[in-house]
């Protein structure tokens, strides 16, 4: 699905299998895919790294998630955010407030994985927009 367009993803999530999963299956489809399984790698890599897209998920979005998406979106405000929040822990609160902070979207886990592809692109093509705009 993007052979024809590169797009480089970082994957913020907790829980190794989980992540390592998403990530193999956006490698398949032709994503160039960068994992941390918490906030300062995160940071770390974004300041490293061209990422078009960030997958932000796992229980403890309210507590790191959120202070993650504002650091990224003031310093880096072309990535765009995806938050993956299990069904469980799903705030509308939380969702609402990183909307606010510039988040582009928010999957309730489980999603199926042609969605997120979709919701990639989408962001990808949304990123692409805003750096011809500047």
């Amino acid at each position: 699905m993007f052979e024809s367009e590169q797009v480089e993803v970082l994957i913020v999530e907790a829980d190794e299998a989980f992540r390592r999963n998403i990530a193999e299956r956006l490698r398949i489809e032709g994503a160039v895919v960068v994992e941390a399984g918490n906030e300062s790698e995160a940071r770390d890599i974004a300041q490293n790294r061209d990422i078009d897209v960030l997958l932000l998920g796992g229980k403890g979005i309210v507590q790191s998630g959120l202070p993650l998406l504002r650091f990224i979106k003031e310093i880096f405000p072309s990535i765009e955010v995806i938050l993956m929040t299990p069904s469980e822990h799903h705030s509308l609160y939380v969702s609402i407030e990183a909307m606010k902070m510039g988040a582009f979207d928010d999957l309730l886990i489980p999603f199926d994985i042609k969605t997120l592809l979709d919701r990639i692109h989408a962001a990808r093509q949304h990123k692409k927009e805003k750096e011809e705009e500047m």
